[in-house]
């Protein structure tokens, strides 16, 4: 692994290069966090995954948003289209240090929601993985509102909260009301144009919103393929993140592609 900083001396963001072993193939991967709400729950299946595909002979490359992780500037600064930017950023940073000629973006959450906002602001990709994508950003706020009140009511003295919409603090990071706004407003399954490259949605469960999302896309001729992958242990989110059986699809996704 290779730390890194990246980007401009105004917005300068933490990467980390994995290199190929091996045989390189031509095809890069960076991979694209979900927020930082989830960002710790997710770091080790990424590094995991990032150990996989370098052994399959792919550069890789994870790196944190700006106002997130190791990056310069604050949270309360984060936005979804400045970190759509920040993929861009770190695919061209990927193709500069390796030479890869093409790139192809794995996002997880809300990290899948950007990739695709990445690719449809100009990135050219191999292909899109999404994985376990936000479809729909207020159902997704939902989830999160939920996860904080179970946490609260595990406290020996749980304070009343104030509703989503009043507060910038989720699940103890920053959260202000522009970011709020932009995360409400996603509607993948409505957007009026699609990336044209191959697109895999890979869960572990289904999901309405990854039917619609589904049906949306087949109605359009785009290539696109859903993975419904069952996880491995007792169920939940964090069984799904630790899954082989999903890191392992993925990187196989991804050798076809390369």
């Amino acid at each position: 692994m290779t730390p890194c900083f990246f980007g401009t001396s105004e917005r300068q963001l933490f990467g980390v290069h994995h290199p190929a072993q091996g045989s390189e193939r031509s095809t890069g991967v960076v991979l694209c966090y979900p927020a930082a709400q989830e960002y710790m729950l997710t770091h080790w299946a990424f590094r995991k995954l990032a150990g996989m595909l370098t052994r399959e002979g792919f550069h890789v490359f994870r790196f944190d948003y700006y106002g997130t992780g190791d990056s310069a500037g604050e949270m309360q600064e984060g936005r979804l289209a400045t970190w759509a930017q920040d993929i861009r950023q770190a695919a061209t940073e990927l193709q500069d240090v390796t030479g890869v000629q093409r790139v192809a973006l794995v996002g997880l959450r809300m990290g899948a929601t950007l990739a695709v906002r990445a690719a449809l602001e100009g990135l050219s990709t191999a292909a899109l993985v999404l994985w376990e994508p936000v479809v729909k950003g207020d159902a997704y706020l939902r989830e999160l509102e939920l996860l904080q009140a179970r946490r609260a009511a595990r406290t020996l003295f749980p304070q009343p909260d104030s509703p989503l919409e009043m507060r910038e603090e989720l699940l103890g990071f920053a959260f202000p009301r522009p970011l709020r706004d932009d995360v409400l407003a996603v509607d993948l399954a409505a957007l009026s144009a699609w990336p044209t490259t191959r697109t895999h949605l890979v869960a572990a469960a289904p999901k309405p919103e990854y039917q619609r999302l589904q049906e949306r896309l087949e109605a359009t001729g785009l290539p696109f393929q859903h993975h419904l992958v069952p996880e491995e242990g007792t169920g939940g989110q964090e069984s799904a993140l630790l899954s082989n059986r999903i890191l392992q699809t993925i990187t196989s996704l991804l050798k076809e592609v390369a």
